[in-house]
């Protein structure tokens, strides 16, 4: 159509006749607009046909860097209560799912409310999303005990298995059928470092030069843990919350705890004494201003089939106060209990 548009424009060029001229007129404004009408739709195509401008790449977002101590530690201290309800174990149900759903976690919660109002000197505690402070092995579960250490559980207090505060229920004969939380004698580790459970359950970090402190609010333990480089004490120099030695690793702390006594308790761990063996090594380090992540693996070959890891995510609450837990001067429960089964036993024998 152009090019014969072009055609009557030139032959209107040699013709002196007023229609002819007329209409070369209107053939030349009509050549222009379909040349308009051409370059839009090029243009048009083209802007279909380039490629889309890239997005910008969101710069990856940098780890939180903790304040350092005026000598050039990472600071992690504060108060770190273990405010939080995560059981230890997760439903078998859940496989490796470690998460909550919406539904789980209200019925968790509504559980937890249940238990405060029907119970004593307990404290409610939120619930979390973790659905259980194990995290390793990945079904968030216990690994089997070996063959050794479950027979040797099994046998002890004549087939009742290891003393726990709940076990007395089921014999309280002496001292021996209690547990040394119930003998206000400590949690252990790493007992005292579970959140949620009864009440008490604050945590302070303190650090000084070539020092890491924490100190547990429940059965007042305190940790004093070097961070020099020395060895570990003698293997014949052992108590109950073992010798801890720490080092730090970029801004985390790595504490290794070995030198327990034999056949200790530990607190959430009611069907096992653990061996001499144990060895556990915590970190802790501060991923945000007010939040501690905080894992433990626990290696015990006397008692566990392989290693098992835990995690805490602790919140800061500098408002919290930590109070003394006079345990052992307020312990009318153990003399109470031990009297109150000879009491049931003469009764029993009367009949």
């Amino acid at each position: 159509m152009r090019s014969i548009s072009l055609s009557l424009l030139r032959n209107s060029r040699t013709t002196d006749s007023p229609a002819v001229a007329k209409s070369g007129e209107f053939l030349r404004g009509l050549a222009a607009r379909l040349s308009l009408c051409a370059l839009l739709i090029v243009c048009v195509a083209a802007a279909q046909t380039a490629p889309a401008p890239s997005k910008a790449k969101a710069a990856p977002t940098k780890p939180y860097a903790p304040p350092k101590t005026p000598w050039g530690d990472p600071d992690l201290q504060g108060l770190w209560p273990g405010s939080i309800n995560i059981p230890l174990q997760r439903p078998a149900s859940f496989g490796t799912r470690n998460e909550l759903t919406d539904q789980e976690l209200a019925e968790r919660d509504k559980q937890e409310k249940q238990r405060v109002e029907g119970g004593h000197w307990i404290e409610y505690y939120p619930s979390n999303r973790q659905a259980s402070l194990i995290v390793d092995p990945p079904d968030g579960r216990l690994p089997p005990m070996t063959a050794e250490a479950a027979k040797r559980n099994g046998e002890m207090r004549d087939g009742l298995g290891p003393p726990s505060l709940a076990g007395v229920e089921r014999r309280a004969n002496s001292w021996l059928d209690f547990d040394l939380w119930g003998r206000c004698i400590t949690k252990g580790l790493i007992g005292s470092m579970l959140p949620g459970n009864l009440y008490n359950k604050g945590n302070q970090i303190l650090q000084a030069p070539g020092y890491f402190v924490i100190r547990n609010e429940m059965v007042h333990e305190t940790r004093v843990i070097p961070l020099d480089g020395r060895p570990h004490v003698g293997q014949d120099v052992r108590s109950y919350m073992g010798d801890g030695r720490g080092h730090w690793e970029g801004n985390t702390l790595v504490v290794e705890t070995t030198n327990f006594v034999n056949d200790i308790g530990m607190n959430g761990i009611n069907q096992a004494l653990l061996t001499d063996k144990l060895r556990i090594i915590e970190r802790f380090t501060r991923t945000a201003p007010d939040q501690l992540s905080y894992d433990a693996t626990v290696e015990d070959p006397g008692t566990w089939t392989r290693p098992w890891t835990m995690h805490v995510p602790y919140m800061s609450d500098p408002t919290y106060t930590l109070y003394e837990y006079a345990c052992h001067e307020a312990n009318y429960g153990l003399s109470d209990i031990l009297k109150g089964a000879r009491a049931t036993e003469a009764a029993a024998a009367k009949k």
